[in-house]
């Protein structure tokens, strides 16, 4: 099963969040004394303000007005066959990302570009686009290629696929019976 998660500059909130709670509990003592003052670690993580007009995905991604299309299919003895009802994520289509489509009966699904009612995908210089495909009774198949990256916010295993999107995309995605 594909868990989404949040993307990676959230985690870097979190973590940073974090470091800092550790060490304030760090001087802490039931004795009723106060601790001698602590120097606080030096944390290497800067974070640059964003200044871009829709930074909900974070600095350097900005929302395009561009979809992302395609067929999860099978292939068999006479060719392809799309895979009716198989559920497609990715990481960073939509407004507030953690989209969610479901394949047709023809296993072809879609993101819209449409920016006005919530669509687009959110894309920056040098990152490839999460996807995610699952359905009950099908696997990825043998010899896909391990992911490239930039990914760290994908957890590994299987399922997951990524995609250079510069423009309307078509990505078809292909899978095999158990």
């Amino acid at each position: 099963m594909i868990t989404p998660r949040p993307p990676f500059v959230a985690e870097t909130l979190v973590a940073l969040l974090l470091v800092v709670l550790a060490q304030g509990a760090a001087g802490c003592t039931d004795s009723g004394t106060s601790p001698s003052p602590v120097a606080p670690a030096s944390v290497p993580v800067a974070l640059a303000p964003c200044t871009a007009p829709e930074t909900f995905y974070g600095c350097g991604y900005t929302r395009q007005g561009v979809s992302l299309t395609g067929q999860v299919y099978e292939l068999t003895p006479t060719g392809r066959a799309g895979i009716a009802g198989a559920s497609v994520y990715c990481e960073a289509c939509g407004l507030q990302t953690h989209s969610w489509a479901k394949a047709d009966s023809n296993g072809f699904y879609s993101f819209s570009g449409d920016l006005a009612n919530g669509g687009g995908v959110w894309l920056s210089s040098g990152f490839l686009t999460a996807i995610g495909v699952q359905h009950t009774g099908y696997q990825d198949p043998p010899g896909l290629p391990p992911l490239r990256g930039p990914l760290f916010y994908i957890p590994p295993g299987p399922g997951w696929r990524e995609v250079s999107i510069n423009g309307d995309t078509r990505f078809d995605i292909e899978l095999a019976s158990r």
